[in-house]
């Protein structure tokens, strides 16, 4: 008998670490991408196209590629059907990959922004586009569609589990709360959003960090209110809360960091600090995952049944709440040009990250005299010129050490699917080698 049971055990062990080998093959030496293949992915460009009657946005569609080898006949197709279910379906365009060095095509193709909750539980995760990467002999390369990744925690959790929040990539936005889908026409109020999607459906495309900031607004009746610095926005605190306890309602492994950053208006007392939690643990507190979890693995806070983080920048006088998590550091650069935005993440990958969460705050930032003499260019244009630059940066180079990676008009990136795919490898790789391609 014990005989019988050693060799299913060995079997066992054999099997998985079969599985792990053939993953890690997959990923050429533990690299979430292997440099050699072929890429493809979907984009929406930050920039506006099309406002319709009622004021909604329309944004063009973005091609993104990576092909170390492309040849003249390569073509890369985008439809508006699954094509590996309808194989008769005509491309909505036909480019050629060649022409384009820098491996991007801004397409011509509007997408409208989706003002109402999107369905995290409808059967496909794709949102009405694919793309597919022929070669010059017919032959498909990649393929991608558009996606949503409302439950991919729970969908890579066999991969995951053992590892600690602060092991693996984290995708969240800038200014979470900071979002409209309307038209803006007055020039400075370019600078006062960040975002184009709902609490909701960012948490339905994926992201998992919200770093927000509140006014107090004592003769309002919902008092707190957030803000993007000393601007107010339509959207309450309440609001945002009940965003989230409604996304959680359809899943019990997605784990959502809340970061209570900065409150640029009306918080004169610390009284007002203290309705404001009050207002958080009403809302959410049955679900707090506590400071105390803060070296657990994700099998564990899973196992608590607790689903969210509440990171509050504030010194209490009496101590920091047990159900609270201290502020979370951000390598944050304050620039408002690429280059420069570039050599600081490059400086701070050179050297030990943060021990416990931190955020890299992937976004350039303008100041009161950059507003001032650009009153026309706004947080979108800011974006298109820096998101496909994070995505190279945390697809590519910072990987292996990046956390929460944050940003503005974030489907202007890839960096929810990079993290995906980081996080795939990060559970299977021996941390060896990972720890070899950190330092």
């Amino acid at each position: 008998m014990l005989r019988y049971s050693l060799i299913i055990i060995v079997f066992v062990v054999c099997v998985n670490l079969s599985l792990v080998s053939s993953f890690i093959d997959n990923f050429k030496d533990c690299q979430p991408y292997n440099p050699d293949s072929i890429q493809i992915f979907l984009t929406i460009s930050s920039l506006y196209s099309f406002f319709t009657k009622n004021g909604l946005v329309q944004r063009w569609l973005e091609i993104n590629w990576v092909a170390k080898n492309s040849s003249e006949g390569d073509i890369i197709n985008v439809y508006n059907q699954d094509p590996i279910h309808n194989s008769s379906q005509k491309p909505l365009l036909t480019m050629y990959p060649k022409k384009y060095p820098s491996g991007y095509f801004r397409t011509s193709i509007k997408i409208p922004v989706e003002a109402s909750f999107l369905n995290p539980q409808q059967k496909s995760p794709c949102l009405g586009y694919w793309a597919t990467y022929f070669n010059e002999k017919g032959k498909i390369q990649a393929s991608t569609c558009l996606k949503m990744h409302p439950f991919w925690m729970e969908q890579i959790s066999k991969y995951i589990s053992h590892l600690r929040l602060d092991e693996i990539m984290i995708p969240g936005s800038h200014d979470s709360g900071s979002f409209n889908y309307n038209k803006k026409t007055i020039p400075y109020t370019r600078y006062k959003y960040s975002q184009e999607f709902s609490t909701f459906n960012q948490l339905v495309y994926g992201l998992r960090y919200f770093d927000l900031r509140v006014g107090y607004y004592k003769k309002t009746y919902a008092k707190y209110f957030i803000n993007h610095n000393f601007l107010k926005t339509d959207h309450t605190v309440k609001s945002v809360l009940d965003q989230v306890k409604l996304f959680l309602k359809t899943s019990k492994r997605e784990i959502i960091i809340l970061d209570f950053h900065n409150f640029p208006h009306g918080f004169e007392t610390e009284e007002i600090h203290l309705k404001l939690i009050n207002l958080i643990k009403s809302e959410l507190g049955l679900i707090f995952i506590p400071y105390s979890l803060n070296n657990a693995n994700l099998h564990d806070i899973w196992k608590s049944g607790k689903n969210v983080i509440v990171s509050y920048n504030y010194k209490f006088t009496n101590g920091t709440p047990a159900y609270l998590w201290p502020s979370i550091p951000r390598a944050w650069g304050n620039k408002h040009d690429k280059e420069s935005l570039r050599a600081y993440f490059q400086e701070v990958f050179s050297k030990p990250t943060p021990k416990g969460l931190w955020a890299a705050m992937a976004e350039m930032t303008p100041d009161t005299l950059f507003i001032l003499f650009h009153p026309e260019n706004g947080l979108r244009n800011m974006a298109e010129q820096i998101n496909g630059e994070v995505t190279h940066w945390f697809r590519d180079l910072y990987w292996q050490k990046a956390n929460i990676v944050a940003t503005d008009y974030f489907l202007g990136n890839h960096v929810i699917d990079v993290a995906i795919r980081t996080n795939q490898v990060k559970g299977v790789c021996p941390k060896n080698i990972l720890s070899q391609l950190r330092s």
